[in-house]
């Protein structure tokens, strides 16, 4: 990861103005981005506030006392963590005897000190105003207003296309939930639990380096609940099932669903999964440099509604995924964002009859020259459970 960030740094720093010395951030992602340190107290605590100052050369890292561990463990040096708060670590001869000192008392304070550390003497200060303003405000106040130029777009630009490095972690995290897919293919029977498929899913993952992040197994009426979580609901013949699932590997996410029935499936849940796979596929088809992401979300769902569903109704119909499980661009009405090649997208055509059933089919691909590759690899097709 560290060979990764250091990429991307200078992906960004060709996106970037030249005379921009130094980029600072606050946003889990960027922060993943221009340092490669993915942490877990993000996960533990979603208000908890770190930062990365990254220069073309290293990445420095204001985090918690607690986090200092994990940091170092990943950069190797004491020198470019700053941290702030309580925290108490023992330290042996070969230890980190640097962590054994009084922390700064918050995150402010923390970032200060950074910045008096590797704040460069001349050039611009980039600020990536993701989050919130807080490290726009603090630049301004130490350096001048002169000397601070807001780089939010240029982040966005270098993230919005993918690197080989990048995409050999999608693809792995991709794989370890499609894997888990293939489990329930071969070992679901008939009166399991939602949470007997949840755990054959999630063990692949973790059992192959990746980190759960959603295992969404719903059948039955269940089955049109979008995004909850799996209960001991016993799954009966003829049901349908729904099942979308994630994870990250070394902080890239993977996205993908897929529908199954347990037993022959009747007529209108063929006719329904039918209508949604034509448009998942006429949407793929339409996929190139060039297309702007709402005309893909026209024909998905135009697609859809002439092959079985005319009432059929959507708010988006995919989004981009990366460092983010929901990343830019959203496939929807209204984001004329246009497809680049190296764009990581999942394309999606959910449909959800509350008291009935739900159905998806979600893929996740990589934009090329003259159309996509999948990364997604399992078939589409409607899986029969025995």
């Amino acid at each position: 990861m560290t060979q990764l960030a250091s990429e991307l740094r200078g992906k960004f720093f060709r996106e970037a103005p030249d005379d921009i010395a130094l980029v600072v951030s606050s946003d889990t992602a960027n922060k993943g981005y221009l340092s490669g340190y993915v942490s877990m107290a993000h996960d533990l605590a979603p208000s908890y506030r770190s930062a990365v100052l990254a220069s073309r050369d290293r990445a420095t890292l204001v985090v918690s006392a607690a986090d200092a561990g994990p940091a170092f463990e990943f950069l190797g040096e004491t020198g470019l963590i700053h941290r702030y708060g309580a925290f108490y670590f023992e330290a042996a001869e070969n230890g980190p005897t640097d962590f054994l000192r009084p922390a700064e008392s918050d995150f402010t304070a923390a970032f200060k000190q950074a910045m008096g550390a590797v704040g460069p003497n001349d050039g611009l200060i980039g600020v990536d105003r993701t989050n919130d303003d807080l490290l726009w405000d603090l630049c301004r106040e130490l350096l001048g207003e002169s000397r601070v130029v807001d780089v939010t777009r240029y982040l966005g630009a270098a993230r919005a296309t993918k690197s080989p490095g990048e995409v050999v972690r999608l693809r792995e995290a991709t794989r370890l939930a499609e894997d888990g897919f293939r489990k329930i293919v071969e070992h679901a029977r008939s009166g399991m639990t939602e949470i007997d498929l949840a755990a054959m899913i999630t063990e692949v993952m973790v059992a192959g380096g990746g980190v759960p992040r959603f295992v969404s197994v719903t059948s039955g009426p269940r089955s049109a609940l979008a995004d909850t979580y799996s209960t001991r609901r016993v799954i009966a013949k003829g049901e349908t099932i729904r099942i979308d699932a994630g994870c990250t590997v070394e902080g890239y996410w993977s996205d993908m669903a897929r529908t199954f029935v347990f037993g022959e499936p009747d007529t209108r849940q063929k006719r329904t999964y039918a209508a949604l796979l034509a448009g998942l596929e006429e949407q793929l088809a339409a996929v190139r440099p060039g297309v702007p992401a709402n005309v893909l979300f026209d024909i998905a769902m135009t697609a859809v509604r002439s092959n079985g569903l005319p009432h059929y109704k959507r708010q988006h119909c995919g989004h981009g995924i990366g460092l983010r499980s929901y990343d830019s661009p959203t496939v929807n009405a209204t984001d004329t964002t246009v497809l680049l090649e190296g764009m990581c997208l999942c394309l999606e055509t959910p449909y959800y009859t509350l008291g009935l059933d739900g159905m998806m089919v979600e893929d996740t691909i990589r934009v090329t020259a003259d159309g996509y590759e999948p990364i997604t690899t399992l078939s589409r097709e409607l899986f029969v459970l025995s």
